[in-house]
């Protein structure tokens, strides 16, 4: 079934939000105009009211209950600063993953590089050819081109992992895992499965709080991630645990504590998720949206845990 919405004027919009019960108290309609034509569209903004209860009946049914537009507003600037705190996190994990996997594979003397990586490659079967052509098509790449070039497709372990996308290296990393029979490696390969998904959302700009309160965990939560968070009650342990993205936010944080080993970066992640936390409830506490407050309540918890 195709659905077809009209385009809309900002005045339009701002009268759609209100026929939605979206109130205009603390965010004037013509600020919230100018906010839309200056400072974040129309769909983006609007994907925050998913955490809004909505009237089940009476009048008011079908409308929002307690959520004015400096609401959505806010929610925004958090996300914004959330994603970019998810993404340099999810970077900075990467980069110790690699520190950590090449470290293993100097140490090795049965292993050269080379035939690792050209083990690797035939383990593909039919999927080779896909990733050569994803390589290749960065030989012209300022970045990593060089590389590609004076390689020729003859690539050690150390320069494959600068030129494949994130999700092949996990690829490389897994088969590297099963190869040592390493089950250290083996975990954070799982772990890495959930910043990858998070980390792409966050570089692709994608709104993170949009539906944090109800979107559905599709996967069990880390075993050793459960261990870690057992000074907070089971019961509200899988509760949020339940909901994807904070399962994928919860599982982040602690792979940060986990595979990063720079104490100069734990410090600065610490700074960030310090400065996190006082913008959240900075000019609002959620008081009016409980399920939201206890969302953000206990990834504080978990903060607090890890950092």
């Amino acid at each position: 079934m195709n659905i077809y919405k009209q385009k809309l004027s900002v005045t339009d919009q701002v009268k759609r939000l209100e026929d939605k019960g979206i109130s205009f108290n603390v965010f004037c309609k013509e600020r919230a105009e100018d906010y839309l034509k200056s400072n974040n569209y129309y769909y983006k903004l609007t994907s925050f009211r998913k955490n809004f209860r909505k009237h089940p009946d009476g009048v008011n049914k079908g409308k929002y209950v307690n959520l004015d537009f400096a609401y959505l507003v806010d929610l925004a600037i958090i996300d914004n600063y959330l994603r970019g705190i998810i993404l340099e996190i999810a970077l900075d994990i990467e980069h110790y993953s690699k520190l950590k996997l090449l470290h293993r594979l100097e140490n090795d003397e049965s292993e050269d590089g080379y035939s690792i990586v050209n083990d690797f490659m035939i383990s593909l079967g039919q999927n080779r050819q896909v990733l050569e052509k994803r390589i290749l098509e960065k030989a012209n790449s300022s970045y990593v081109g060089d590389i590609i070039q004076h390689y020729n497709g003859n690539y050690p372990a150390w320069t494959l992992i600068e030129i494949v996308s994130f999700g092949d290296y996990l690829r490389f990393y897994k088969f590297c895992a099963d190869r040592w029979n390493n089950k250290d490696l083996l975990n954070d390969f799982y772990l890495m499965k959930d910043v990858k998904e998070l980390r792409n959302a966050a570089a692709h700009n994608n709104c993170i709080l949009n539906d944090v309160t109800i979107k559905e965990s599709k996967h069990q939560t880390n075993h050793a991630v459960k261990i870690s968070l057992k000074s907070i009650k089971r019961q509200r342990n899988d509760k949020y645990l339940a909901k994807e993205k904070i399962r994928q936010i919860v599982t982040l944080l602690y792979a940060s504590i986990h595979m990063i080993t720079s104490n100069g970066v734990k410090r600065k992640i610490n700074n960030q998720l310090k400065f996190l936390k006082n913008r959240i409830y900075r000019d609002y506490d959620y008081s009016f949206n409980q399920k939201l407050k206890a969302t953000f309540d206990y990834l504080f918890d978990v903060i607090d845990i890890y950092y």
